[in-house]
């Protein structure tokens, strides 16, 4: 089992940050201070002065201090009286890493300043300090593509590298005494067409960074911009979901992570996520690498169910091989009520995508990459994942156990298979009951459009079976757009908000509707994320965030004053109402109501996790995940 580092459950207030500390004094039973959730204080009419005449039952009180940025007290069970109602005193101001301070590694790269209450523990940060490390990428002006960040859209298939140095300040031992060589370039799809784009950094030498994957060194490394995100933290939230549902033994790989500042020829470019670039290399996606005169189809394979595939073919050199599949008689979408606002906005269901690993046996030369059809290893690995479908498709849908041959042709199964033993033989269903839970607790609309990425490992070792793997793109998920699923407590016109039995992504529709892939994978793993306490250490990363980098959001925000996913011309197509006002729902439009934003995702993924432990957990006795008002 993974153990899981509690962090600090922190909320940000009004005018400064607040959290109340484990390190010594109590707390209310949840972690937090109720009048801190609403930015309350005392007043006249609710304030119980300390006598024992207003104490009548004991238990009447909270044994820990509530509090909000100036007062603490002892608070009433039922929120409706206050006592010892008393000003902070609160310490000089003292710097410290946050991982030592929340004794979690996980944040050893920031620092905050900071100042404690000696009675109640509650904190005041500095949010005019500079907490996360940064990284500086410096390169010639005058250079022809020195517009890289600011000129790309969603539209532009090829996107120009910019040769230059990095140099990293603020991050202890990670800081730089030499420039390191690199290129930088803007990544994404839709995402480029927004005015903070994602970034790719490639260096010449592989580099460590901040002790990300056990400081492994890699050439490629990546910066999520999360623009459509007012609380820039639904990548963290999915990552660390992820990494606490995969077991330890699987072979999927989710990339590490964590938040920095980036700075572009020394102009600030905003709050960013650095993580690894998806690739199949030692250390990352767990596929055999591929020689460059390999030319057996028997190696490893990562693909992605990819929307944009039809634009890899004008990306010349730089694009990558592409296959389609058809879903035939076993899937018409008029049939399913499929629900994703991708979907049923004209796009329909997917059936594209493009290899992310290396293929090696094109005989196009410098254009091996983009011309499948000379590449036998391309079309081997087309025609075992439509068997594969076909396979799951029968036993999921027609209930017939099904087989596959060595030439992927599909037959029937050996006399007796049960259906079970037919998807085991060729699904690694501890991989997929993983996906399938993360993908059911985030709700993500474009799970069955794009980066969505499967393995295969067809190896003289591997286990030639199909799995889901490298889980990414969180940056519309947990609530954020509108015109989806919003929340399991809104009304769907009587549909039940399960969404699996609906979403348009097949693989993970046919497997849901298959008992024993419920039962026998998909739940004990959820029981499994429960016990650790994945869900809880989800929220409370998110309130570090929020409490700890707040100086941070508001330094970006003053960068990007918009966010995008909101205007009138962007991604109008999203919403099924025909109205022109873009992709996100309230609270997620404006960056000013960020705090609000916040404290609205905490409460979808409470409300989340709790309807689906009430789906998969009969009469379950946990204690729910708790909401805010």
């Amino acid at each position: 089992m993974k153990k899981f580092l509690k962090v600090l459950a922190v909320l940000s207030i009004p005018m400064m940050t607040v959290s109340c500390s484990r390190n010594g004094g109590s707390s209310t039973a949840n972690g937090s201070s109720k009048a801190a959730e609403s930015g309350s204080s005392a007043s006249a009419s609710d304030v119980v002065a300390n006598t024992s005449s207003n104490v009548s039952i004991v238990d009447e009180w909270e044994e820990g201090w509530t509090y909000d940025a100036t007062n603490h007290w002892h608070a009433s069970k039922d929120g409706t009286k206050k006592k010892d109602v008393t000003a902070h005193t609160f310490s000089d101001w003292k710097t410290e890493n946050l991982g030592t301070k929340l004794n979690d590694a996980r944040f050893n790269y920031s620092n905050v300043k900071y100042k404690e209450c000696s009675v109640c523990h509650a904190i005041q940060v500095d949010s005019t300090h500079s907490v996360l490390p940064e990284i500086r990428f410096n390169y010639d002006a005058t250079d022809p593509n020195a517009n890289f960040a600011t000129a790309a859209r969603s539209t532009d298939v090829t996107r120009p590298s910019v040769d230059g140095t990095i140099t990293i300040t603020n991050g202890g031992s990670y800081n730089t005494t030499e420039p390191l060589v690199a290129t930088m370039k803007v990544r994404g799809n839709q995402t480029a067409g927004f005015d903070k784009k994602g970034l790719q950094i490639k260096f010449d030498k592989k580099q460590k960074l901040f002790g990300l994957n056990g400081d492994q060194k890699f050439k490629k490394w990546v910066l999520l911009g999360d623009a459509k995100d007012t609380t820039l933290s639904r990548s963290a939230l999915g990552l660390t979901m992820a990494k606490g549902i995969i077991a330890d033994d699987s072979k999927v790989w989710a990339t590490d992570f964590t938040p920095v500042s980036v700075y572009l020829n020394d102009t600030y470019w905003g709050m960013y996520m650095l993580a690894e670039q998806k690739e199949v290399k030692d250390g990352r996606i767990k596929l055999p690498e591929v020689d460059d005169a390999e030319t057996s189809v028997n190696i490893g394979y990562n693909f992605e169910l990819d929307y944009y595939a039809k634009n890899e073919a004008q990306k010349g050199a730089d694009g990558d091989p592409t296959f389609e599949i058809s879903y035939g008689n076993y899937f018409n979408q008029q049939s399913y009520n499929i629900e994703s606002c991708l979907a049923n906005s004209g796009l329909g269901v997917v059936k594209t995508y493009t290899m992310n690993s290396d293929i090696t046996d094109s005989t196009a030369g410098e254009n091996q990459q983009t011309n499948a059809s000379n590449s036998n290893q391309v079309n081997w690995m087309k025609n075992r994942l439509q068997a594969l479908f076909n396979v799951l498709a029968e036993a999921s849908k027609n209930k017939v156990a099904k087989d596959i041959n060595a030439d992927n042709q599909v037959i029937a199964a050996p006399s007796g298979t049960t259906l079970k033993q037919a998807i085991e033989k060729h699904f690694d269903l501890n991989a997929w009951a993983e996906g399938f839970i993360i993908n059911a607790v985030c709700l993500p609309p474009d799970v069955g459009y794009s980066s969505f990425y499967m393995s295969f490992d067809n190896s003289a070792d591997g286990d030639k079976r199909l799995r889901f793997d490298n889980p990414w793109d969180f940056d519309s998920n947990f609530g954020n757009r509108r015109g989806f699923i919003e929340q399991p407590d809104v009304s769907n016109g009587g549909k039940d908000p399960y969404f699996m039995d609906r979403t348009a992504n097949m693989w993970l529709q046919f497997l849901g509707k298959m008992d024993f892939f419920m039962n026998d994978y998909v739940k004990p793993k959820w029981n499994a994320a429960r016990q650790n306490g994945v869900f809880e250490d989800m929220m409370n990363v998110a309130k570090t965030y929020y409490a700890y980098y707040d100086g941070e959001y508001a330094k970006n925000f003053t960068k990007w004053t918009t966010t995008q996913a909101s205007d009138q011309n962007v991604a109008s197509y999203f919403n099924g109402d025909g109205v022109r006002s873009g992709e996100l729902r309230k609270p997620f439009v404006n960056v000013s109501e960020r705090k609000d934003a916040q404290i609205e995702t905490l409460n979808w993924l409470a409300k989340r996790v709790n309807y689906l432990e009430s789906k998969w957990v009969a009469n379950s006795t946990r204690t729910p995940l708790p909401t805010t008002k």
